[in-house]
């Protein structure tokens, strides 16, 4: 009996760690406009006594879950945007779905005023930038993404098309 409450006091007395495993889907679209499948994910699991986070196909052992994880989006000559984590060459736009959160960066022709015509799409929100890097931040917790941050980007108006009054 004795045996059991010690057990039993071990096994609910060890530290609980966080562990997820994410896998983020979607697609980004080429300046040749060929469409690719994208698939890339966030985990942080331990391992031979070791935690690791993966963003991707870049891991590295750390001492404890980073706070966020920020993905960059560079403007360059005006119609390209970089973003590095998913591909090193220039995309027109992307469709990317993590752990219930969708990310849709597109074109859109009518936006003349300023640098670029880039839009990305968020939690019904829309978000345009025009200089500097835009970041998409991965804000973690225990459980894995807890939310998304849009940074370097300005949050456009909502559009709505008022219903002709008869």
């Amino acid at each position: 009996m004795k045996t059991w409450i010690i057990l039993i006091s071990l096994l609910f007395s060890l530290p609980a760690f966080a562990q997820f495993q994410l896998m983020g889907n979607g697609s980004y679209t080429l300046q040749n406009g060929n469409n690719v499948p994208l698939q890339y994910g966030f985990s942080y699991i331990r391992q031979d006594g070791e935690f690791h986070f993966t963003a991707g196909k870049q891991s590295l052992t750390v001492s404890s879950l980073p706070q966020k994880y920020s993905l960059a989006l560079i403007l360059q000559n005006e119609d390209e945007v970089w973003v590095h984590d998913f591909i090193n060459a220039p995309i027109s736009g992307f469709d990317y779905d993590i752990s219930g959160f969708k990310l849709t960066l597109t074109q859109d022709p009518s936006l003349k005023d300023g640098r670029g015509n880039f839009i990305l799409h968020y939690d019904g929100g829309r978000y345009r930038f025009d200089r500097g890097p835009g970041q998409i931040n991965f804000v973690f917790n225990d459980e894995g993404i807890a939310r998304l941050e849009i940074k370097g980007m300005f949050k456009l108006p909502n559009i709505k098309v008022q219903e002709e009054v008869k």
